[in-house]
C-alpha cells in the first residue's frame, strides 16, 4: 500500500463521515424546523384524510413503522444531498440558491410519485395533495439548511476554507 492511497482513503472516510453528519443534521432540521411549520399548516388536514379513510391509511404507527419512516426519510435526504454534492459546483448562485435548485428537483420527483399514487386511488386523494404541499415546506426548509451548512461541514473544492472534499 502506498502513502498516496492511504491519504486518499483517509480523506474519503472523513468526507463520508462529514456527509453522514450533514444528513443527520438535515433530518433533525426536517423534523424540528419543518415540523414547526407543517404542524399547524398541513398536519390537521393530512391526518384528517387519514382518519377519514382508515381502510386506506394507518394513522397509529408501531415502533417498526416509525423506524421505517425515519429510515426512508434519511435515505431520501441522503440521496438529494448526494446529488447536491455531485452537482453544486456546476450551478450558478449562492450556496442556498444552488441547494434550492437541487432540492427543487428532488421535490419534483417526490411530487410526481405522490401524483402517481393519487391517480391510482378513487378515495383519499386529498392525502396526496396535502403530502405534495408538505413536500414544498420540507424540501424548502431542508434545502435552505443544506445551503447554509454544506460548505461548513464539507469544505470547499479548492480546500482553502476546509480540507478538500473527496469525490464519492
Amino acid at each position: 500500500m502506498d502513502a498516496k492511497w492511504e491519504n486518499g482513503g483517509s480523506l474519503a472516510m472523513k468526507t463520508v463521515g462529514r456527509f453522514l453528519l450533514l444528513v443527520v443534521i438535515l433530518n433533525v432540521v426536517r423534523y424540528v424546523i419543518a415540523g414547526l411549520v407543517e404542524g399547524p399548516l398541513i398536519m390537521p388536514s393530512l391526518m384528517g384524510v387519514m382518519e377519514a379513510h382508515p381502510n386506506l391509511f394507518t394513522s397509529e404507527f408501531t415502533t417498526l413503522d416509525w423506524i421505517t419512516s425515519f429510515t426512508y426519510n434519511f435515505v431520501m435526504w441522503m440521496v438529494v444531498v448526494w446529488v447536491y454534492h455531485l452537482a453544486h459546483s456546476s450551478l450558478a448562485g449562492s450556496d442556498v440558491i444552488k441547494s434550492l435548485k437541487i432540492f427543487g428537483i428532488g421535490w419534483l420527483f417526490f411530487a410526481s410519485v405522490s401524483l402517481i399514487y393519487m391517480n391510482h386511488y378513487g378515495v383519499g386523494r386529498e392525502f396526496y395533495l396535502w403530502n405534495i404541499l408538505d413536500g414544498i415546506i420540507t424540501y424548502s426548509v431542508v434545502g435552505i439548511a443544506n445551503g447554509l451548512l454544506y460548505r461548513r461541514l464539507m469544505g470547499t473544492a479548492d480546500g482553502k476554507e476546509k480540507p478538500e472534499t473527496a469525490d464519492f
